[in-house]
């Protein structure tokens, strides 16, 4: 994370420091960014970027983490936890479309940094977002079967791990579907995706919905 010397130039050459590397770590692999174009970018001193960070992974998960939070400020504004799961999903993918479009290099940096084979550290990704996106999801789980709507002999944490892994892969999978026709996920239209996902939530429906 960021060092105090960051923390204290002002706010606008934070910014434009912080919205730099999101960009360039959203449009290259890892090993092709060159800090020294961002340092460039951001009318300052190579050297300076490492006053302000540790190292060029440091920055690498400051981008991503700024991108995380964004996306979810963004989510926030909808009560997504008091909702039938099943609707969760599909209004989620319609909240996440629209974050897409608005939020357009932060959705491509956590796309590359959690989906494509050419970005490090996934394991070290995952474990340090997992946990927020997860116990959000057990919250909607618990507030399901408490109304009925989802089974409830099974244990929430058990269903939120199914639910990670099976969306993740499935996500995975739309992901290199589409790019094999274009060079990225922003240029795809929401058909595609309620189309790709709809036996998705039929599974869904017939795995842990109420008999």
């Amino acid at each position: 994370m960021p060092k105090q010397t960051f923390l204290n130039l002002p706010e606008e050459k934070r910014n434009l420091i912080t919205d730099t590397l999101i960009k360039h770590f959203s449009q290259k692999p890892y090993h092709e960014v060159d800090i020294s174009d961002v340092a460039k970018e951001c009318n300052v001193a190579k050297g300076s970027m490492y006053q302000y960070f540790e190292n060029k992974k440091d920055m690498y998960f400051y981008a991503i983490e700024v991108s995380y939070q964004r996306f979810l400020k963004l989510l926030e504004k909808l009560d997504m936890v008091h909702i039938n799961i099943f609707d969760y999903y599909e209004n989620s993918l319609k909240s996440i479309w629209l974050a897409m479009k608005e939020l357009k290099y932060e959705y491509m940096l956590i796309e590359r940094a959690f989906f494509l084979h050419d970005a490090p550290f996934k394991d070290e990704v995952n474990e340090r977002f997992l946990k927020q996106s997860r116990d959000f999801l057990i919250e909607v789980i618990k507030y399901n079967q408490e109304k009925g709507i989802i089974r409830d002999d099974i244990d929430a944490t058990v269903i939120a791990i199914f639910l990670e892994g099976a969306g993740f892969y499935m996500k995975k999978f739309i992901i290199e579907q589409a790019l094999q026709n274009m060079s990225t996920t922003l240029e795809i239209d929401i058909e595609y995706f309620k189309k790709a996902m709809s036996q998705f939530w039929t599974l869904l429906k017939e795995g842990i919905g109420k008999k």
